[in-house]
């Protein structure tokens, strides 16, 4: 499995090939690519607080609604925390994307609820869309290092399988682009982090050169998922770097906060 581009209207966005092979949810990786957001936060830019417009950022999410077949009026996010909290989102809830009407404060988000898109907001960090096709919930996961050192991913697949019946043998996910080992260049702080929920099983990921160490979060990330009992056919983990790909993303590590950000979304069909 992979991920395949999609380039409709201009608006330019992945979709993971193992979410897409079972149907029932519709979902996207954006790329910054197809929106009419001025620079800095070309194009196609879903954060409010660096500086761009709501009418932007609002005809941003129209357009890929448009695009993906997602009714983006009704998408609903969180106020990102970088912890390991996961919300259950309701039908009421529906249409609470802006950062001000967002709901909750927190990382991760699921719901049985059909047509109310998750959205999970990056510039760098990790994107997680979780789809269990057979009692029909998604989930979308924000985890930037801490939320990864933290276990954000299988906290989440946990809440699923409580809540939903979830089984994880059936779940699907996927992780989205976000800075790779080979830019994501951190102190002892971030390693032993991770050391201290995962022990030497995270050492494979994580690599020490000089005085620093590059981590692969992307595959910490999927080690998580993993241990929560996915079949690893079931996990589709995006090859970009974020930091190196500057034409397609935006990254907080190269651009700083004067810039815009990337979205992974996921909702749940109407059953016909």
């Amino acid at each position: 499995m992979s991920f395949t581009e999609h380039n409709v209207n201009g608006v330019i966005y992945d979709t993971a090939d193992v979410l897409s092979a079972v149907g029932g949810a519709r979902h996207a990786f954006t790329t910054r690519l197809g929106g009419v957001s001025a620079a800095p936060f070309d194009t196609l830019n879903f954060f409010e607080h660096s500086g761009d417009t709501r009418e932007n950022i609002l005809e941003n999410y129209r357009r890929l609604g448009a695009a993906a077949g997602l009714d983006l009026s009704r998408a609903v996010g969180c106020r990102q925390v970088h912890g390991d909290l996961v919300r259950f989102i309701r039908a009421e809830d529906a249409g609470k994307i802006l950062y001000d009407d967002r709901p909750y404060d927190a990382d991760a988000m699921l719901t049985d609820v059909p047509n109310v898109p998750l959205v999970a907001f990056s510039a760098d960090c990790c994107t997680i869309l979780l789809h269990d096709p057979t009692c029909r919930c998604v989930g979308a996961i924000h985890a930037g290092w801490r939320g990864t050192a933290l276990g954000v991913a299988l906290k989440t697949l946990v809440a699923m399988m409580s809540a939903y019946g979830a089984d994880p043998m059936t779940v699907r996910a996927a992780i989205g682009p976000a800075i790779g080992a080979c830019c994501f260049e951190t102190d002892s702080d971030v390693p032993d982090a991770i050391r201290a929920e995962l022990s030497e099983s995270a050492d494979r990921f994580i690599e020490k050169r000089g005085d620093k160490y590059h981590v692969d979060l992307k595959q910490i990330n999927r080690l998580w998922l993993l241990r929560g009992g996915l079949d690893p056919r079931h996990i589709d983990v995006h090859p970009d770097c974020t930091a190196c790909r500057g034409d397609r993303y935006w990254s907080y590590r190269k651009l700083g906060a004067n810039r815009g950000g990337q979205i992974a979304v996921i909702a749940l069909e109407e059953q016909p």
